[in-house]
């Protein structure tokens, strides 16, 4: 019988929906065999995760996924099987977590200055103790009546480009790709759109990149052989994934978008080879 895995989820540790159970929950109702729980620049849900998978035989992929920015353009990278005691890789999820404080602060003050009155304490209400991020926000000017959907939120005040957005906290990704690697995981390129150039990615396969994220949501059929070739090419790990937040735009993708087991086996495959080493 065929195994599929969905390597990249969100939860509500960082921006998703869903609690780590209820992600492996669905995992398991879908029939996959391995989830990979990838939050933004945390690993709060990775222990609940792991004990859900052992309650519903999901087995889970321990990730992260690490904010970074290279000439002016936002770069993920993620993060797979690494030491989840690592001490820089915690210190510095703990310095992004201050971060996304602070930048939700300033958005929130931006949103006053045009007249948007909701408060900082609503939008920590919101996020329940876990990592601050637009979310929230939106969540926030839904509930006070500025705006009627999640989108409508980004769109008219904290998108890209929008009057109260805030650049975020991110570091080059090189030094993600390090963070991973000194806490002996494997570095994957998220989900690189036709904005990120083959010399960039030759680049960060320079800095230790060890794979590359080929099935994605927002990566078409041509996009992804021309991704698979450059694997192929520089002996890189491929992975893939829905990117599920969990359906604030509408749709849960969880389980569309999947790549056989035997893809996962390789990236364990490497692990044990680089842990022997």
């Amino acid at each position: 019988m065929d195994r599929w895995a969905d390597m990249h989820l969100h939860t509500y540790c960082s921006d998703g929906l869903f609690s780590p159970e209820e992600a492996v929950q669905r995992a398991s109702d879908l029939g996959l065999a391995a989830i990979g729980i990838c939050d933004h620049d945390t690993i709060a849900g990775l222990e609940d995760a792991i004990a859900a998978g052992e309650k519903y035989g999901v087995e889970i992929i321990p990730g992260v996924e690490l904010s970074s920015q290279f000439k002016g353009r936002d770069i993920h990278i993620l993060g797979y099987y690494f030491d989840f005691n690592n001490r820089p890789l915690s210190d510095y999820m703990k310095l992004f977590r201050e971060e996304r404080h602070k930048r939700a602060a300033k958005m929130v003050v931006n949103l006053n200055m045009d007249g948007v009155q909701i408060n900082m304490d609503d939008v920590v209400e919101k996020s329940q103790g876990k990592s601050i991020g637009r979310p929230h926000i939106a969540e926030v000017l839904m509930e006070k009546g500025y705006v009627e959907t999640f989108q409508e939120a980004f769109h008219r005040f904290i998108g890209y480009g929008a009057s109260s957005y805030v650049e975020k906290y991110k570091i080059e990704p090189g030094g993600a790709i390090r963070l991973i690697s000194e806490a002996r995981g494997l570095s994957v390129l998220a989900h690189p759109g036709p904005i990120v150039t083959d010399e960039m990615i030759v680049d960060l396969i320079k800095n230790g990149l060890d794979g590359i994220e080929v099935i994605h949501p927002n990566l078409d059929e041509r996009r992804t052989s021309h991704l698979i070739g450059i694997a192929r090419q520089y002996d890189l790990l491929i992975s893939g994934g829905s990117d599920c937040h969990g359906g604030r735009s509408g749709d849960i993708c969880m389980g569309k978008y999947t790549v056989p087991y035997n893809v996962l086996q390789d990236m364990k495959d490497r692990k044990s080879r680089m842990d022997a080493a």
